[in-house]
């Protein structure tokens, strides 16, 4: 709809990584340069490195674009391969060759006989969020590097594009042999404002618009950096939004006003007139407030987590709870939630049926239970009953010393034969 209003023969705004929306700017046209030099020289891997939305995938785009007709290019949109299994069929099915029936060895052997027997340069893979490569993965492509054809040159060339993620995960040292291959790391970074105040009329004027200048306005265009801080997917889904309102609208130029409308309806905000404004509350100074839930798997933070991270709170703080609720980690983080239990309230309990027999019709008051110190009455219990029993030891040890020691000290007689036989009367004697 909004083509035929602005007269444009095709999308401007395009929100899919596309060859044909490539705009140069300072960022990922250096990156484009480096990594086709490094390609051309077959000297190493080269890296691509940036956030989401910053053009990492329009990047390899580009590059599939510009060497198809010199070499094989394989170019894989979101890998998820955590074996060098899953890669060989990966490639194997890219050159529409079979896979199935295999095991990784021979996967290997039929891949690397094709790369040889090719007419072709080889093979150029280019890896879009290589975050989620595995370890033997890398490990794998790393070793493909060293296969070279007959004249001597790579059979493959590699260029990996993922966040500071995958960057990080490249200094773990069983990824050090990688790492040393790497010859080229490209930085994409967001735009600037001249950047993006440009790269909305280029894409405007790529589209077939003869006046863009006039169709987004100067301050419609800062309000767009300022508003995506210069993301490039998000510059182009705020724009394109900011079309379709404005030809929903019958206008002829996109102002402030239309890219803030544009915005809340991208962000799902309360709009002016809108169905979402009644469900926003209002502050005591007049504004509008929206609230957010949390993620169904966001933990809420208890009272045990922030106290127990807080180097100055109070020993009381950290006191057990009772026993009984002590079973498992969430009656554990209930319990502690309550304060310590110190001077429990006065609390009656109801008149049982012996006192109502005995005419005792005034409440009694109920003994609080403090299971803690029956528990430690049970230990000092355990630990009397353990010294008497090391009295008892050291009493017969001292026994036992005592006696040794007598023996020791007491003097020896020497005994004759005669002395022997005078102890038997009975026995004759011998003459």
């Amino acid at each position: 709809m909004y083509k035929k209003h602005f007269s444009l023969n095709r999308p401007p705004f395009s929100t899919v990584p596309e060859a044909s929306s490539y705009y140069p700017a300072e960022s990922i046209e250096a990156a484009n340069r480096t990594a086709l030099q490094v390609l051309e020289n077959g000297s190493g891997i080269s890296l691509v490195i940036g956030e989401s939305g910053v053009g990492k995938s329009l990047l390899l785009r580009v590059l599939e674009k510009t060497l198809e007709n010199d070499c094989h290019v394989v170019y894989m949109a979101n890998p998820r391969l955590k074996s060098p299994k899953s890669l060989y069929q990966h490639l194997l099915f890219s050159l529409h060759q079979t896979y199935c029936g295999m095991d990784e060895n021979e996967l290997r052997l039929l891949f690397l006989d094709h790369l040889l027997q090719a007419e072709t340069r080889g093979m150029i893979l280019l890896i879009d969020e290589a975050q989620s490569l595995g370890r033997s993965t890398l490990e794998e492509l790393r070793v493909l590097l060293h296969y070279n054809q007959k004249d001597n040159r790579e059979c493959v060339r590699l260029v990996l594009a993922g966040d500071h993620r995958f960057e990080e995960r490249l200094t773990h040292p069983y990824l050090n042999a990688f790492q040393q291959q790497v010859v080229a790391r490209c930085y994409l970074e967001k735009f600037r404002l001249r950047e993006t105040d440009d790269e909305i009329l280029w894409q405007l004027k790529q589209a077939g618009c003869e006046t863009p200048e006039l169709v987004f306005l100067s301050e419609a265009r800062k309000t767009v950096h300022q508003l995506t801080d210069g993301i490039p997917r998000v510059v182009h889904q705020l724009c394109q939004l900011a079309l379709v309102q404005a030809a929903e609208l019958d206008l002829t130029h996109i102002d402030e006003t239309v890219v803030q409308t544009a915005w809340s309806i991208l962000q799902n905000l309360p709009v002016n007139g809108s169905r979402y404004a009644e469900t926003s509350q209002v502050d005591g100074n007049g504004t509008s407030i929206v609230e957010f839930g949390a993620l169904d798997d966001d933990e809420p933070m208890t009272t045990f987590d922030s106290k127990w991270n807080t180097d100055d709170a109070p020993y009381e703080e950290f006191l057990l709870p009772d026993t009984k609720v002590m079973a498992t980690e969430t009656t554990w983080r209930e319990a502690v939630v309550e304060p310590p239990y110190c001077f429990p309230p006065q609390e009656f309990e109801p008149v049982g049926c012996g006192d109502a027999l005995s005419d005792k019709v005034a409440p009694r008051q109920k003994q609080p239970q403090v299971p803690q110190r029956e528990s430690c009455q049970k230990l000092i219990d355990e630990f009397s009953i353990m010294e008497n029993w090391f009295n008892e030891e050291i009493s017969v040890l001292k026994s036992l010393k005592k006696i040794e020691g007598d023996s020791l000290s007491r003097r020896v007689r020497r005994v004759l034969p005669t002395d022997i036989v005078a102890g038997f009367p009975d026995v004759p004697k011998k003459t």
